[in-house]
Formats: C-alpha cells, sequence, structure tokens
C-alpha cells in the first residue's frame, strides 16, 4: 500500500530511536526508560496513529505472525521506487507487524511486569530487523543519516542529536 513518505521517515527514526533506547536499558531498570518514554512520543500512540491512517483492524494485530524477508530484490525495488517514482509502499502486514510490536513495548514500559532481560532484547532485535529490512531502503539517505543521529534514552550528553519531534511535521498522534 503507498504510504506518505513522511511516515515513512518518520516510523524510521522513531523505531531507530527505540532501538537505541531499548539497547542503552540493558544496565538500567524499565522503570527508567518508561520514564523517558513519559516525555517521548508513546508507542501506544503511534501505534494507534497507525491503525487510523491506514484503517487497520486492531483484532488482527495481535495475531499477525510476519517473517521478514531481507532480501536484496526487494531493496533494489524499493530503491527504484523511490528514486524514480517517488513514492513509498508497505505492505498491509508490516503495518500490523509494527503495531504489534510497538503495543508489546508500550505493555513492557507501563504495567510494571518482571520482563527477563532476552524479552526485552528479542523485542529490540525485531525492531532492529524491522527498520533496516524493511524501512531503511524506502528512506532517502539524507534523510537516514539525520535519523541517526536521534535522541534516545541514556545517550551520550556530549552528541549532537535530532528530537523525534523533528520528524514529525504534519503528523498527529
Amino acid at each position: 500500500m503507498k504510504i506518505e513518505y513522511k511516515i515513512v521517515v518518520f516510523l524510521y527514526a522513531y523505531l531507530h530511536q527505540i532501538d537505541l533506547s531499548l539497547d542503552r536499558s540493558r544496565w538500567t531498570s524499565l522503570v527508567e526508560l518508561n520514564e523517558y518514554y513519559k516525555t517521548q512520543i508513546a508507542p501506544e500512540k503511534v501505534a494507534y496513529y497507525l491503525i487510523k491512517e491506514f484503517d487497520l483492524e486492531i483484532e488482527k494485530i495481535h495475531n499477525i505472525y510476519y517473517i521478514q524477508n531481507c532480501n536484496t530484490f526487494d531493496k533494489i525495488r524499493d530503491y527504484f521506487l523511490l528514486n524514480f517514482s517517488k513514492k513509498s509502499y508497505l505492505k498491509k502486514e508490516e503495518l500490523y507487524y509494527c503495531c504489534q510490536k510497538l503495543f508489546i513495548l508500550n505493555q513492557y514500559l507501563t504495567n510494571n511486569m518482571v520482563i527477563h532481560k532476552l524479552e526485552i532484547e528479542k523485542l529490540r532485535i525485531d525492531f532492529a530487523k524491522f527498520t533496516y529490512c524493511s524501512l531503511q531502503s524506502k528512506v532517502f539517505s539524507k534523510d537516514r543519516n539525520k535519523a541517526i543521529n536521534i535522541e534516545h534514552f541514556l545517550q551520550n550528553k556530549n552528541l549532537n542529536v535530532i528530537s523525534i519531534e523533528e520528524f514529525t511535521d504534519g503528523l498527529h498522534f
């Protein structure tokens, strides 16, 4: 399905932020990560935005099992679609999968559950694979380079970072 480019760029930056934040959270508790996300856009808000924007069925989100293919052909196709037609496409299953992972993260952050670090690492890997296999080839390199410097949890204070709000232009969560 055709998707606005600014939404793809936002998702790329936001999921990269989640990847980095979950990586840094290995040395702290989820309570601290939850405090950080109280000052950021909550994963649940992004999931509901995607549901509303693309008319997704909430019942399907928790029942989807999506196998990501990170093949070169898809990346080349996405590159040509982006560079020549200036359009980005995501499969509906990819949107469902993204929402599913965002809801899982939100559940981990807000329910004060005892979650094994391996479960959190598995979720981080799921976000990273989705970001780099499904979204990266749908974003121009100038926007990818900008998103690399996204603000995240436990970041080095000496780095110049970019706030997630710079990627939300025109998006209403």
